[in-house]
């Protein structure tokens, strides 16, 4: 599964925050319409990649390739500290998934704990840190496999002396819920506000799995002449891996339906934020003996496993822009084990978000950190279809045949376009309701939009501040299909850093540095 390392509580417990607003319905038909989003978004950055590998990232390199490097920069900044985002709201929802709502100092140890498990894995050898990635992927997926079984358990022939419980929450209290409005168009917006908690488990999918599909072809030397043989397998890569990736989750929000109805306050914990994982409570009802405290246990490992691979992404992430001189040079250090230990620290930093927990409770500051990353993976999504357009434009200005084009593109970059915007500039529904279980709304405006204010001042520093260091670089930029970022031959010494004008920088180095970002292989390769 290409997003393996990355299942987390966006699964098992974000889903509870969708399924409470929308009811079952509403959380099966978010999970398909979202899963077509994913679809369309990984076609379109899979187009890019299949036509020139890049070993860093979409957004990393062909961002400076495609767009204005005003816009890379603030594409890439914006997807190192999401990734980082994530690591906190994993850990606030393993605080959540242990029943610890009320803040105080059990929740401060407990944080600590979680903390160092994550970020101390993130220092170990590569070798290491990978052995043990394959085995929580295993665990992860397991527990995901298990938990649909039992819900089909319960659902279809009952266990013990508990009868099927078949669809009856669909019937009582219902298979669509209300939002902010009665009738029709409370039901309406009740599943676009389940399209917006529902899109965690599905925020940067598209890059984690076209980066798995391409990081063979970007790792062979274009003079070998196999590029173009190796690129031709991604468009198969992906598909398939959108397809493991989708219809399990669609499978696990059909099981969350038929384990808890969307009126059980457990889910929301009582409307003040995230809440138990559906799984959990439908367990928990069955009184089914120690079956719901192993579930606890296995969603607890999945969240900190989740948390480590989180870290570990947005650490590389700032090594790899370091080293194609995006970012301070200082971040592209390494220690003898090969771990870019500054960079870890760097990302780390924002862990220290979830020990707001200590003085606000686990499911306000969760639901908080949920929105905040939600909304980056809206503008994400928005970029990539930028590359898109800017890549499809130059071939043809240029007259160069691509190496593939999906059925399903252009239109799935317009669609992915279209609802990207509305669920992005829609995320400001969450503030409609009324009181201040979750904060006010003027707070929850704020945090369903603050990431377009920190994409727009990024993206403003560097176009007209003069102390943002740049690599001053001219190349053309080979459009026929030639890689952008390999190192072939001996390496060059680092390119000494000036403030140029900000128009000069319009392409990735050549042999830019000696980091090689090996995020297949280490999160993502199959066991």
């Amino acid at each position: 599964m290409a997003i393996g390392p990355t299942i987390g509580t966006g699964l098992f417990i974000g889903a509870g925050q969708a399924l409470a607003v929308g009811g079952p319905a509403s959380l099966l038909l978010s999970y398909i319409v979202l899963s077509f989003l994913t679809f369309a978004m990984t076609t379109s950055v899979a187009e890019v990649s299949t036509h020139m590998p890049s070993q860093h990232g979409t957004l990393v390199t062909n961002g400076y390739l495609y767009m204005s490097s005003s816009l890379a920069f603030a594409s890439a900044y914006l997807r190192w500290y999401t990734l980082a985002m994530f690591v906190p709201y994993e850990i606030t929802s393993a605080m959540v998934n242990l029943g610890l709502w009320k803040p105080g100092s059990a929740v401060a140890v407990r944080l600590a704990i979680i903390t160092i498990i994550v970020v101390g894995c993130n220092f170990l050898p590569e070798r290491l840190f990978k052995s043990s990635e394959r085995l929580f992927t295993t665990i992860k997926i397991g527990t995901m496999v298990t938990l649909f079984v039992l819900s089909l358990a319960l659902g279809l022939g009952g266990v013990g002396t508990q009868p099927s419980w078949g669809f009856k929450y669909w019937k009582h209290p219902g298979a669509m819920n209300e939002y902010l409005a009665r009738g029709l168009w409370g039901r309406v917006l009740a599943f676009f506000q389940c399209l917006l908690d529902g899109s965690i488990a599905f925020a940067f999918a598209p890059e984690l799995i076209v980066h798995r599909a391409e990081l063979p072809a970007s790792l062979v030397p274009a003079s070998l002449g196999e590029t173009a043989m190796i690129s031709a397998g991604i468009p198969g890569r992906v598909t398939s891996d959108v397809a493991q990736t989708a219809f399990p989750y669609i499978l696990s929000s059909l099981a969350m339906g038929v384990m808890a109805p969307f009126n059980d306050t457990r889910l929301t914990n009582n409307g003040t934020g995230s809440g138990f994982s559906p799984y959990l409570i439908g367990l928990k009802d069955a009184n089914i003996q120690v079956v719901p405290m192993i579930a606890t246990i296995a969603i607890l490992l999945s969240a900190v496993a989740s948390g480590r691979s989180f870290l570990y992404l947005s650490s590389r992430t700032l090594c790899a822009m370091s080293e194609l001189g995006h970012a301070p040079s200082v971040f592209s250090t390494r220690n003898r084990w090969n771990v870019p230990h500054l960079a870890v620290v760097a990302s780390a930093l924002f862990s220290s978000l979830a020990f707001v927990s200590v003085k606000v409770s686990s499911p306000i500051m969760n639901i908080y950190l949920l929105r905040l990353v939600t909304s980056a993976g809206f503008i994400s999504s928005l970029v990539s279809c930028i590359i898109y357009r800017h890549f499809d434009r130059r071939l043809i200005m240029n007259g160069i045949a691509r190496r593939h084009r999906f059925s399903f593109q252009p239109f799935g970059t317009y669609f992915g376009m279209v609802i990207s915007t509305i669920l992005l500039l829609g995320g400001g529904l969450w503030a409609g309701p009324k009181g201040h279980l979750i904060g006010s709304r003027g707070a929850r405006l704020i945090i369903s939009y603050i990431n377009i204010g920190v994409f727009v001042l990024l993206f403003l520093v560097h176009r007209f501040q003069d102390f943002v260091p740049v690599v001053k670089v001219e190349r053309h930029v080979d459009m026929t299909g030639g890689r952008h970022g390999d190192r072939e031959g001996p390496k060059e010494s680092r390119t000494q850093k000036t403030s140029p004008p900000r128009a000069k920088l319009d392409a990735i180095p050549e042999g830019s540095g000696t980091f090689e970002l090996r995020l297949s292989q280490t999160l993502f390769a199959e066991p």
